[in-house]
């Protein structure tokens, strides 16, 4: 019998001013933010990725997993997921420019 892969889901609020990279040679990257501020360990010892990414001005809740499946079927164009955004504006959008977004 194959041993069970046992994976790390992490939910985590990335602050404004933190990027979504997993290189540590990149200052304020994701990993280092999670280990310093948050005292992160994964369970497993394996390594984790975001699964998506955030602007580095952007806050919001990113997954990190170090179950590879995910990401892929998330994220790959071949499997046509739908994504949902929620944007703050300072200012008024005009309606050619909303549509504009909403078709990417």
């Amino acid at each position: 019998n194959k041993p069970k892969q046992v994976f790390d889901y992490i939910k985590y609020w990335k602050p404004k001013g933190i990027i979504c990279t997993t290189d540590r040679t990149i200052q304020h990257n994701i990993l280092s933010h999670l280990e310093y501020y948050n005292d992160f360990q994964t369970t497993t010892g394996n390594r984790v990725y975001p699964v998506g990414r955030l602007d580095k001005d952007t806050s919001g809740l990113m997954l990190l997993t170090s179950d590879g499946r995910l990401p892929n079927s998330a994220l790959r164009g071949k499997y046509k997921r739908y994504k949902t955004y929620s944007v703050v504006v300072d200012r008024r959008i005009r309606e050619m420019d909303a549509e504009k977004w909403r078709k990417g």
